[in-house]
């Protein structure tokens, strides 16, 4: 265990990581304490608090008090020892390219960016790795969700590509085994997506009567031992929004933590880890779902493509379990 730092200068100093970017303008004044849980809400105003007061957070490479005031251009910084990176699954593959256009497989355990314990085993790094530093995706899934991912090879087509995922004109289908055998062979959810205020976890988002607009259709492919196999169409693009539809539809993703109707089940697996239990509660060890299919006008080409990406082996496999099941 890293002995924690007690000035500035000692041995543990090139152990701080940046923390986002320069403080902008409109920040400059703020509390250090207010803006990290505003910046950074992965941890609550206390939790950054407590970081503050053991020095495990500078600004501009000082020790700082809660009610210091952030300058423009200030740097922040957190404390992060090196530790030994926790194993992905590294199995990337081109699925197709015309131009400086590409789409990459990425497996479900496998994060797009630097990001926690994860610094070179991710998804940007093994794709400069492997295809080249020129290629960077363009838009993003979560850790656990496995799929397509567009890449560009300069800076203009990624620009041109991340405009069109940005305006809804890239059509986007997913896989999902969950919870639950539907009534309806399809429906369109369009419950509004915000903060969820009286969750325990502090970044979790939900249907609430207030939030942004949010649609997505869904259709049935399949069911198996009180369990389906969706099909899910986003028309929006909001953060989770698949997974918030479905399991506020009482559809539960297998593997999924974060809307598992027990929150303690996300409190464990933030402490601990994946636990026997958490496989044992959720239903699988990752979250089941797949970025199965994109279709977009190629910004060089002119001509509309649609690439697919069948069901992964582990999908594959559940979804065979569940049936021999019923």
């Amino acid at each position: 265990m890293h002995a924690m730092p007690t000035s500035t200068n000692d041995d543990n100093t090139h152990e701080y990581r940046s923390l986002g970017g320069p403080v902008a303008q409109d920040a400059v004044g703020q509390r250090v304490d207010d803006y990290l849980a505003r910046q950074f809400p992965f941890l609550s105003r206390s939790g950054w608090q407590q970081r503050i007061g053991t020095h495990r957070l500078l600004v501009s490479g000082r020790m700082v008090k809660n009610a210091t005031r952030l300058k423009l251009g200030e740097i922040l910084s957190l404390y992060a020892p090196k530790t030994v990176e926790p194993e992905v699954d590294r199995g990337i593959r081109v699925l197709w390219q015309e131009g400086s256009v590409m789409a990459v497989f990425k497996p479900g355990n496998l994060p797009m960016h630097e990001n926690g314990p994860y610094r070179k085993n991710t998804f940007t790094e093994i794709v400069w790795q492997e295809l080249g530093r020129e290629w960077s995706a363009v838009h993003r899934l979560d850790r656990e969700t496995s799929g397509i991912v567009i890449c560009g090879s300069t800076p203009t087509m990624r620009s041109r590509l991340a405009c069109d995922f940005a305006d809804r004109h890239v059509r986007k289908e997913y896989l999902a085994i969950a919870r639950g055998c539907p009534e309806q062979q399809h429906w369109m959810a369009d419950g509004s997506i915000g903060d969820l205020a009286d969750s325990a976890i502090r970044i979790k988002k939900w249907v609430v009567p207030d939030g942004l607009s949010a649609l997505t259709q869904f259709s049935v492919l399949g069911t198996a031992a009180n369990s389906c196999l969706l099909q899910a169409r986003p028309k929006t693009g909001r953060t989770n929004q698949i997974r918030i539809h479905a399991a506020h539809a009482g559809h539960v993703i297998f593997g999924d933590k974060t809307y598992h109707p027990d929150e303690n089940i996300f409190l464990e697996y933030f402490a601990d880890g994946l636990t026997a239990n958490i496989i044992e509660k959720t239903g699988w060890p990752r979250l089941c779902l797949h970025a199965a299919a994109l279709e977009f006008v190629h910004p060089e080409t002119k001509k509309e493509v649609r690439i697919e990406a069948v069901m992964p082996p582990d999908m594959e496999d559940l979804w065979q379990q569940l049936n021999k099941n019923q």
